[in-house]
């Protein structure tokens, strides 16, 4: 019913037309296929022969977080870009645990016909590409990890601090007012939001809300009983760049030195007044941080 009515709606229709531009700007084309067990991944991909940069978004959001970025590096690497199964417009099946989503992943590659790639992940993202990494490392040219959850590191966040004192994530949205003030705590650096669209943006959060919490929760309980991120690379020799805002709110960036200090190939950029989000705070300095990277591995 949300589908249909949100067809009707004039705002929402801009919304959509907005992102249809940023993925347009980037070379980007929505795409679909099936996995072998059945299910449906849309995703967004440029399609060049440039060797491919599989970009895994984090919980509660999509495919949509990476256009801005795609845009400044897709004359390096193949961005691909897909919805997680449970998230966006694919199919809301199957084992959507952090190992299952991993196996998503690398299904999604073979359906591709993708042997080696450049593997990048945001957050919960940022955990299900460590994952793929632990499992299959001779898939990956590099491995790249934008604020990735499950990290130990030397503090909790202010996120997760509040979380077991009981006040809640702050993470996801039912009203416009809850989805500004949850774009307020996790970027430092939003970009600009019209007002009207908040209402759209507010809609689509809400109509996913129940299910993204309990995946939260389903991965918080991991996180409490299985390995950390610093665990699951400690000695992974791939070439590994991890990105973190060092003003994160949402999971804290002391992790990107506590997961470095396991790995022999690690390279850390720490950056100066970004929130949780860095390809959409700070879209630039991110595909240059990088573009280095890959030139330093020669890549």
């Amino acid at each position: 019913m949300f589908g249909f009515l949100k067809s009707l709606d004039p705002v929402a229709r801009a919304v959509d037309r907005a992102r249809r531009r940023l993925r347009a700007k980037a070379g980007l084309e929505r795409r679909t296929l099936r996995l072998d067990d059945g299910r449906e991944i849309v995703y967004l991909d440029t399609g060049t022969d440039l060797p491919p940069l599989v970009a895994v978004h984090g919980i509660g959001a999509s495919k949509d977080h990476w256009p801005r970025l795609a845009a400044l590096v897709a004359d390096r690497v193949r961005v691909v870009a897909p919805d997680l199964p449970g998230f966006g417009e694919s199919d809301v099946t199957g084992d959507l645990s952090m190992v299952g989503q991993a196996q998503a992943v690398v299904a999604f590659l073979d359906a591709l016909g993708l042997d080696r790639v450049h593997l990048a992940g945001s957050s919960m993202g940022g955990r299900v590409v460590a994952e793929v990494a632990h499992r299959h490392p001779d898939r990956l040219r590099s491995l790249w990890l934008l604020a990735p959850a499950g990290a130990e590191g030397d503090r909790p966040s202010e996120m997760i601090e509040g979380f077991f004192a009981g006040e809640g994530v702050p993470l996801f949205a039912r009203t416009p007012a809850e989805y500004e003030a949850s774009v307020a705590f996790t970027m430092r650096r939003p970009p600009p939001i019209p007002r009207p669209a908040l209402r759209v943006l507010a809609a689509e959060s809400a109509e996913a809300y129940d299910h993204t919490v309990q995946v939260f929760l389903d991965m918080s309980w991991e996180f409490a009983f299985g390995p950390s991120t610093e665990a699951l690379l400690a000695g992974l020799d791939v070439p590994t760049l991890i990105s973190w805002g060092e003003l994160d709110r949402v999971l804290h960036p002391s992790g990107a030195a506590t997961i470095a200090a396991g790995m022999p190939d690690a390279t850390v950029r720490t950056m100066s007044g970004v929130g949780h989000l860095p390809m959409l705070e700070a879209p630039d300095e991110t595909a240059e941080v990088f573009r280095a990277f890959l030139s330093a591995h020669g890549l």
